[in-house]
């Protein structure tokens, strides 16, 4: 009769899916940093993408109507796709018009510091 019952016995006991749910979530808890780090990379990375396009955008605006675009909608029709471009905190590129023949471009990383791109550089 002992040899059946230790035959009959299959699946878990609680206490096994207990630990095994402890580890998973133990696991889990590491983890949620690390993807709050990658994905404030990610936002960063586009952030800087969409700046180096809207930069070159600007320049080739500049190259061939021989000023700089009053706003960056201008840009839509025909340099730039038709998408919305914003920082990694999800507000719109600042743009403005120097009064030297100069403009910039700034945006907000992730950690709150400025990224400017002025036509020559992109300064973090």
């Amino acid at each position: 009769m002992n040899k059946k019952f230790i035959e009959d016995k299959r699946g878990f006991t609680l206490i096994e899916i207990i630990a095994v749910l402890a580890v998973i979530g133990t696991l889990a808890v590491a983890l949620l940093p690390s993807l709050d780090i990658v994905t404030d990379r990610t936002k960063n990375t586009k952030m800087i993408s969409d700046l180096v396009v809207l930069d070159s955008a600007v320049k080739l605006y500049r190259f061939e109507h021989d000023s700089y675009p009053a706003n960056l909608e201008i840009l839509k029709k025909g340099y730039v796709p038709d998408k919305a471009y914003k920082d990694a905190k999800n507000a719109a590129f600042k743009y403005s018009i120097g009064s030297d023949d100069s403009y910039s471009l700034t945006g907000q990383k992730a950690n709150g510091d400025v990224i400017k791109a002025d036509g020559s550089t992109i300064q973090e």
